[in-house]
Order: structure tokens, then C-alpha cells, then sequence
């Protein structure tokens, strides 16, 4: 039975926060069972991890008034990527070299240096700076963390600075909700006591953009709430089921996981051996089966597309066979916007405004439709949100036996 005493004054980051979201069993066996596993590092982490090196050794000049050229700057990059570069470090994009890595990550460097020289934009506090914060006021539920750069701009304004190496540009919505920079800048406001504003900035490398963002008094105050809670989750849950995703293609404990387990055992088999695990057998099978299925789901599909179209050519809801019955039924639905679409982002602001959030939290047609009907809200909420929603008409063919008279 797991011991919970464990988590009594669990020091919690936003990585280990991350990890329980990712997928709970990793969290178990990475915090709880501290199982020891090699960790096999990839050439991205290796990547981000050498030009956070070269950036801080930038800003640790400049703190000795010194300012490093551009040259020296990447002498310095490729010195330590030398130095540390290993065989075992894993290249999963196999149209890609050790050489156009440390390219990419030379470039990221001189893109940087050429935007922000002199550096003189504000005044550097701390590199690697660890914080520290307590979520509630009795000092039960505590956060660390590590800011890549703190400045101070003056009057009051304060900004806390992160490197991303990924290929990813995320959209500015998904950086107004991220939660790592916005629980520093708690941190922050309760360090510098003139703090009037923190302002928080990515520098994605990979595209040479700088995004900001920042978060007003009342919203660090609901992801107080929001982070106390996740963590009590976090301390009452038993189970840790796994949970997939891309991210399982990295995971150290993938050879121990339920999810995955089979594979690792049977991929090293011969073939012939592999084919006649019993597993590898039942699986193959109900995929062919399911193949078949769904070839005639589809085929089941095309004919009740035609018999909703015969139904409507001759004004009829119910079509006779020889022994059966096709019943046609209409519906009227409500279809909500795709996501980070700019109607759907109209909408989820519209009825956060409302404080309506949490009745329709996962916003799906459904339960949409279901208040809207019920009329639960309030008349202008509800006319808004219909100009945002697409109404559609769908159908559905139900097929029956029938004898005479009914």
C-alpha cells in the first residue's frame, strides 16, 4: 500500500506539476518510487542545454562590463559543445546530423546577439536565479523554481526571461495561460516589493521572436487556487493509471510501463517467434476483423446517406424494405468553433466574463446546447453565444423490423 506521509511538505516544481499531468504513473515511479533509470539524452535537450550555457555566459560578462564579440561568443558555444558531446547522445531524425544541430543552435546565438546588442535593454538581477514561494499563507503548499534571466527596467517593472530552443511557436493565447512564468512572477511580487508589474518573455530562438506576456493581481490569485488543487489531486490519487502520448517515445520508464511493456518484450524476438506470441496473435487478428468493420460501417453509411436523400425527394420520414424499416429523424444541433479559432476564443472569453466557465468547462456541443435550452443563462449571455455557435441540421437512419400495421 502506498505510503502518503511521503507527500507531507512536498517541495513542488512546475516540472514535477508537469509530470503528474503528463502521465501519473511516471510521477509515481520518477517521485514516489525514485526509481533509478539511465537516461539517455536527445540531441534537443543537449541543444538547449549548451545555448542556455552560452547566453548565461554572455550576461555573466556583461555583469564584469564586458562585453563579449560575437566571435568569442560562439568560440565559447562550440568549445563546450565539443567538450561535452557524447556518442550516446540519440538523434531520432535520421535526415539530420550531430553537424546541423550545433549549426542551428550557432545560429540561434549570432540571431540573438545581433538583435539585443549592446544589451544594454535593462538591468540583469540574476542568471539561473532559484526561487521559492509558498501558495497559501500557512506554508503548506511550496513551489521552486529556476528563472534562465530576472531584469529590472525601471519604475517598478520587472521581467522574467526564458530561452526555448523547440521548433514550436505557440500562439499567444497558450502563453497568456501558461503557469510556469506566471507562478515565478508570484515569486517576484513578494521578493521586490516596489514590483508594479512583471512582465513575462519567451525568446523562441528557433524563429528569432520575443512574445511576452503578463497576468493581473486577480489572475495570479486563481492560479494559486488552481495549483493548490491540482496538488491536493496529486496527494489523495492511488491509482496512477499511465496515460499516452507523444511524449511516451521519451519517457526513461517506458520498458516499465503496462502500456508498453508487450512491445518490449516481444520486438526483440525473431520474427517467427514474434508471430506466434500469443498476444501478437489476438491483436492481428481483431485488426483484420476491425478492418472489415469499418469497410462495412462506411458502406453502411453511403446507404443511409442515399435513403435520407430519398426520403427527403419524396417527403417521407420511414422507408419500407422487404422485412425492415429505415426510420429518418431530424435533428437540430450546435456546433462550437474549432480551437484557437477566433470564434472560439471570442467565446470562451465571452463566458468567462459571465463567471459561466465552470458549467461548460470542456466546451462541447452537448452540454452547450443542453443550458442554452434549459435557459439557465441570462438572455444576453445566450444571444451572443448563439451568434458565436454554427447551427447544423443532422440526421439519423434507424433500420427495424416491421410487420404489417406498424
Amino acid at each position: 500500500m502506498l505510503d502518503f506521509s511521503i507527500f507531507y511538505m512536498t517541495v513542488y516544481s512546475h516540472s514535477r506539476l508537469s509530470c503528474f499531468e503528463q502521465c501519473p504513473m511516471k510521477f509515481k515511479l520518477k517521485y514516489i518510487d525514485k526509481v533509478q533509470t539511465e537516461v539517455q539524452e536527445g540531441v534537443e535537450a543537449f541543444l538547449g542545454k549548451r545555448v542556455h550555457e552560452t547566453l548565461e555566459k554572455l550576461y555573466t560578462d556583461l555583469k564584469f562590463q564586458k562585453i563579449p564579440t560575437l566571435n568569442q561568443l560562439l568560440s565559447y558555444y562550440l568549445e563546450i559543445w565539443k567538450k561535452n558531446w557524447s556518442s550516446s547522445i540519440i538523434i531520432t531524425r535520421k535526415d539530420y546530423t550531430e553537424m546541423n544541430y550545433r549549426t542551428m543552435g550557432k545560429k540561434f546565438i549570432e540571431d540573438y546577439y545581433k538583435k539585443f546588442h549592446p544589451f544594454n535593454q535593462a538591468t540583469v538581477l540574476g542568471l539561473e536565479t532559484k526561487i521559492s514561494l509558498s501558495l497559501d499563507k500557512n506554508g503548506n503548499y511550496k513551489l521552486i523554481g529556476f528563472i534562465d534571466r530576472l531584469d529590472y527596467c525601471g519604475k517598478g517593472i520587472y521581467e522574467v526571461h526564458d530561452y526555448k530552443t523547440n521548433a514550436n511557436l505557440p500562439l499567444q493565447t497558450y502563453l497568456d495561460r501558461d503557469r510556469q512564468l506566471a507562478l515565478y512572477s508570484i515569486a517576484i511580487k513578494n521578493m521586490h516589493k516596489d514590483a508594479k508589474k512583471v512582465r513575462l518573455v519567451w525568446h523562441f530562438l528557433a524563429f528569432n521572436k520575443t512574445l511576452t506576456s503578463h497576468r493581473t493581481d486577480s489572475q495570479l490569485e486563481n492560479l494559486k487556487k488552481d495549483t493548490i488543487e491540482l496538488i491536493r489531486n496529486i496527494e489523495k490519487e492511488k491509482e496512477f493509471k499511465p496515460k499516452t502520448s507523444k511524449l511516451c517515445d521519451w519517457c526513461e520508464f517506458k520498458s516499465m510501463c503496462k502500456m508498453w511493456a508487450h512491445l518490449y518484450k516481444v520486438e526483440q524476438l525473431p520474427f517467427e517467434k514474434f508471430k506466434k506470441d500469443d498476444g501478437v496473435k489476438l491483436v492481428n487478428e481483431l485488426a483484420d476483423l476491425s478492418a472489415k468493420e469499418k469497410e462495412i460501417g462506411l458502406k453502411i453509411q453511403i446507404i443511409k446517406d442515399k435513403i435520407i436523400m430519398y426520403g427527403k425527394q419524396i417527403g417521407v420520414s420511414v422507408v419500407f424494405g422487404s422485412d425492415a424499416k429505415a426510420t429518418i429523424k431530424e435533428y437540430e444541433s450546435l456546433k462550437v468553433p474549432a480551437k484557437d479559432t477566433r470564434e472560439r476564443i471570442a467565446l470562451e472569453k465571452l463566458i468567462h466574463q459571465y463567471n459561466k466557465w465552470l458549467e461548460v468547462s470542456t466546451l462541447d456541443s452537448f452540454s452547450l446546447k443542453r443550458i442554452l435550452k434549459q435557459e439557465h443563462w441570462p438572455k444576453d449571455l445566450a444571444v451572443k453565444a448563439r451568434k458565436l455557435l454554427k447551427e447544423e441540421t443532422t440526421h439519423q437512419v434507424r433500420i427495424g423490423k416491421f410487420k404489417d400495421g406498424n
